[in-house]
């Protein structure tokens, strides 16, 4: 039998066992034949033991020795193992025993406790993965929750900031218009509503910034540029908001220090730096501009004797709508979207961008590192790239170089004060114009008349402003001829840019123009500007679809 059978009387004493007892127990059969059954239970369980044994013969019945408990037995070596017992009553000449089937269990035991385990552990692990998931969700939501505040306090701050200039652009507007100012108060509105609108251009320049940055579309244009060049061009672009305030601009570097990257986003990064230093400057404080060159990249500091940073607020620097407290936010005007761009645009370029500051009131140090560039990659591209520079309406007006007189120039627009607007920057430059609000009428004009260029918008009533230079160049393969045509738009972004080109445009100028450039746009399409000066202020349309 595969188990151990041991036959006992009423006084305990083993009568009869077989084979299987002997090689379980490691005993020889005359060893336990007479001996008390005792023998085979460990130590600890005897008196116990002799309790249950005396309550079996006096009720003896067929069943499972201690049903439910965990049951030892004992071998000749002292080596303890589980079993299982089941008792089986039995009357002779004798007198009563008791059939003893022992089976060891040690296998199943193991397995059951590595069951046990397993499953604890599945237990353990499932607990963990729902405290984790519990944390992992309640994190989410704090973040969510904070990310929503963040928003509204931008939303309010945006409302806040986008209000101010509109409030300076209506109010000098209609004062303008009540013809009641005087030439000096004149002069005075027209330079604030000049200021008030080159801030909400700046403002939304930003939010589309943040857009493709966000949408993953920021695209640089990577070439060799030479970094003092690119900050002495943002230092004079800062120098009249630092002498306003009388502040110190310090910058002294001598030689180059190339790396390979964008020019006119570098000079952004420059820019918002020393815009950000000129902000929290008290007037009569000192600001300084530093560059320092190693083998393998190149540091540019920007240190003010301004307000500083606590050091609660430092990491929090570079986030998105992120803004020190309420208190800042209503001393300083902006969005707070500057140096979050800067940080994008400076790890577009491989680099690095830091913030030190003692504390508050002890001044701020903001450094940009930048990989440096290969001596072949900048023998390559000779000479180095400065960033380009738009002149201004003022400059360009003034120096009455770029004119259009005898140019017939054609403008589709759907709103009519943007219609009157361009009709009258193209008029007092010496072209004359007609004006239109939409593709059927441009079309039919087109017919009866040649103009020599058109500007044209992007919405316009039915058809699109892309529909409308799609059909001119399609009458342009039957008939001949070609019209140099200008996309005057508000559609600011890189895809709209590209989508213009494209479509039939050989310009794309976004909304909000200066009257300098939309002259200059024209001027270079019918060949009144140098060819050079037209890919620096507009870059080469070829390049531009190739990217695209």
């Amino acid at each position: 039998m595969p188990d151990a059978i041991v036959v006992v009387d009423e006084t305990s004493t083993i009568v009869l066992i077989n084979d299987q007892t002997e090689r379980l127990f490691a005993y020889r059969r005359q060893e336990l034949l007479g001996q008390p059954v005792d023998i085979l239970v460990p130590e600890r369980f005897r008196s116990a033991h002799g309790t249950h044994r005396a309550g079996y013969f006096r009720a003896a019945s067929l069943r499972p020795m201690g049903s439910g408990m965990d049951l030892s037995a004992v071998r000749r070596d002292g080596q303890e193992f589980p079993v299982e017992i089941s008792l089986s009553p039995l009357d002779t000449r004798m007198g009563a025993l008791v059939i003893c089937a022992i089976r060891d269990v040690t296998l199943q035991r193991r397995a059951q406790r590595a069951a046990e385990r397993a499953a604890m552990a599945d237990v353990r692990e499932a607990n963990e993965h729902l405290v984790t998931q519990t944390v992992r969700a309640q994190v989410v939501a704090e973040e969510a929750e904070q990310d929503s505040h963040l928003k509204d306090e931008f939303l309010a701050t945006m409302s806040h900031e986008l209000r101010t200039p509109l409030n300076a652009i209506l109010g000098w507007a209609r004062m303008l218009g009540s013809k009641r100012l005087s030439p000096e108060r004149a002069e005075h509105a027209t330079a604030a509503i000049e200021r008030s609108a080159a801030t909400l251009a700046h403002m939304v320049d930003d939010l589309l910034d943040v857009a493709r940055i966000v949408n993953g579309a920021l695209r640089l244009s990577p070439e060799p540029v030479d970094l003092r060049a690119v900050v002495q061009t943002a230092l004079e672009a800062v120098r009249p908001l630092a002498a306003a305030r009388n502040l110190q601009l310090e910058f002294d570097v001598a030689g180059h220090h190339a790396v390979v990257g964008d020019a006119g986003r570098l000079q952004q990064v420059i820019g918002n730096l020393l815009a950000n230093a000129i902000k929290f400057t008290p007037d009569g404080g000192r600001i300084s501009v530093a560059i320092d060159s190693s083998p393998d990249h190149v540091e540019i500091r920007v240190a003010d004797s301004g307000q500083g940073i606590s050091p609660d607020f430092l990491p929090h620097l570079f986030e998105r709508f992120r803004q020190a407290d309420n208190a800042t936010t209503q001393r300083h005007t902006g969005l707070g979207l500057g140096l979050h761009i800067v940080r994008q645009l400076v790890e577009l370029h491989g680099g690095t961008v830091r913030a030190e500051s003692p504390g508050a009131g002890q001044g701020t140090t903001l450094t940009v590192r930048l990989p440096v560039s290969s001596d072949d990659a900048v023998a390559d591209a000779e000479p180095l790239s400065t960033p380009r520079v738009v002149p201004s309406t003022t400059a360009t007006a003034s120096s009455g170089l770029t004119r259009l007189d005898g140019l017939r120039i054609l403008i589709v627009d759907d709103d009519a004060e943007g219609r009157l607007l361009t009709s009258v920057v193209v008029t007092e430059a010496g072209g004359s114009t007609w004006v239109v609000p939409s593709v059927g009428e441009a079309l039919q004009l087109i017919e009866r008349e040649r103009p020599d260029v058109i500007v044209s918008g992007i919405d316009l009533p039915g058809e699109d402003g892309y529909a409308l230079i799609r059909r001119i160049r399609q009458l342009e393969t039957v008939h001949g001829g070609f019209l140099p045509a200008v996309a005057l738009t508000s559609h600011a972004r890189v895809e709209d840019r590209g989508r213009a080109l494209a479509s039939g445009f050989q310009l794309h100028v976004p909304k909000p123009v200066e009257p300098a450039t939309l002259i200059a746009a024209i001027a270079a399409l019918t060949g009144r500007l140098d060819r050079r000066d037209s890919q620096t202020l507009f870059g080469s349309p070829e390049a531009e679809r190739a990217a695209v």
